[in-house]
């Protein structure tokens, strides 16, 4: 990348302030963590509690004679059959280790991984560079732009895991670009969709370009996550798994609408403010939210997904020539994040500002393709710029949360466009 000497010194005094600003949010994560009660978290430990004992964990309902450890003290809605847990059995395998200790010291552990998960997606990332400047800006994007978010607090304070799928994207991304592995990358991406099935549409691209080493050993890492998970889920929890999926899909769309019945005890499984969370504001940027918000339109959930998938095809019919004729894998994942990312936003449940953290990897491989800095000078980098403001200045505009969310999303799609145009 070319860069002059006061470029140089702006990214080195960036940097330095990217390091103080995340120490400084370390400190507000800590609190949030020893204070509250990591919400999301907590119902995939009570769900792989619930599943380890022999009970149906997406239909289990707690009451006042349950044991306090399978409590999920947010579960407002009594008149829902289905519980909080929306994450497959895939997951709650990898929580079913843990599952004997203490949940406090769980939570703790988990809010340790979260950072170190994205330390090691920041690191991943930008060893697959030899430049220095770009291994600087992508840390800067990490701590500056993502780490120092209020959507990377949200995500820390409720104990979310979207972080986990940026890590292994990373991983497959470094064992491609790095080794030259396309088998264990393949196969490592078909964990992570295991673990998210929209991560399904990264192999798209793949497809295109027919890497069938990289799609063979996707397929692989589905079905051994899948015969892995049937050790404390068997058929019939997958299939509740599926069915539990479709009472959420009615009450994200408000097909149904629940009877609300609150836990009064304050104190949970050894936590204290169980059922409150840090003043974080949280806001819903799908499709379904906005047309209801702004314009009082309900949708069904198989016109959103029509939807998504008139939107993939023709991105990828507009892509097609430029997916087959390039040589770089880094145009093939840039393309299937992208995908991800508008998925995201179409499927028939809410698209809470944690699910962000997802921006740290186009914005980073934007960077790791681009060999000019002047290429990414573009009249379209103010959108991205305007919502990273926005994403930090949320309590002062209304919905400009939501609104930073698709000036970024246009962003990160126009540039689709520009990076597979680039000639290695």
């Amino acid at each position: 990348m070319e860069t002059t000497k006061y470029f140089r010194i702006l990214i080195n005094v960036l940097l330095i302030y990217s390091v103080l600003m995340s120490a400084i949010c370390i400190s507000f994560d800590t609190v949030n963590t020893l204070k509250y009660g990591a919400l999301d978290l907590r119902n995939r430990v009570v769900g792989t509690r619930v599943l380890l004992d022999g009970n149906d964990p997406y239909f289990f309902k707690w009451n006042q004679d349950t044991p306090e450890e399978y409590v999920d003290a947010r579960d407002f809605y009594s008149n829902f059959p289905m519980s909080r847990l929306t994450v497959p059995p895939s997951v709650l395998l990898l929580h079913s280790p843990f599952a004997s200790i203490p949940y406090k010291t769980q939570q703790i552990l988990w809010a340790i991984m979260q950072w170190i998960l994205f330390l090691m997606s920041i690191f991943l990332l930008s060893n697959t560079t030899d430049s220095i400047i770009k291994k600087k800006i992508l840390w800067i994007i990490g701590l500056l732009i993502v780490a120092s978010s209020f959507y990377w607090r949200l995500h820390i304070d409720k104990g979310q895991i979207y972080i986990l799928f940026v890590f292994l994207i990373s991983l497959s991304y470094w064992l491609v670009k790095k080794k030259e592995n396309q088998i264990l990358s393949g196969f490592i991406l078909g964990l992570t969709a295991s673990f998210r099935p929209p991560v399904i549409l990264m192999g798209i691209p793949f497809l295109i370009k027919r890497k069938w080493k990289f799609i063979i050993s996707g397929v692989a890492g589905i079905i051994v996550s899948f015969l892995s998970s049937l050790f404390i889920a068997p058929f019939s929890i997958w299939k509740s798994y599926f069915n539990s999926m479709e009472f959420h899909e009615k009450f994200h769309l408000l097909i149904i609408r629940p009877t609300y019945g609150f836990y009064n005890k304050r104190i949970i499984d050894g936590i204290k403010n169980a059922i409150f969370s840090a003043d974080l504001a949280i806001e819903d940027s799908s499709i379904q939210d906005l047309l209801r918000i702004f314009f009082n339109i309900k949708v069904k959930a198989i016109i959103l997904e029509l939807s998504l998938f008139i939107c993939i095809l023709i991105l990828t019919i507009l892509l097609w020539k430029r997916i087959v004729k390039s040589k770089d894998s880094i145009h093939l994942f840039y393309v299937g994040i992208v995908f991800v990312i508008i998925s995201s936003f179409f499927l028939p449940a809410a698209r809470l500002s944690y699910i962000n953290i997802y921006w740290i990897l186009p914005l980073s491989l934007i960077v790791l393709r681009t060999d000019d800095f002047k290429r990414i000078l573009k009249p379209e980098l103010a959108f991205v710029i305007v919502g990273i403001i926005l994403n930090t200045t949320f309590r002062t505009f209304l919905k400009g949360v939501i609104l930073s969310d698709y000036l970024i999303l246009f962003y990160i799609v126009i540039t689709t466009f520009r990076i597979t145009s680039y000639k290695h």
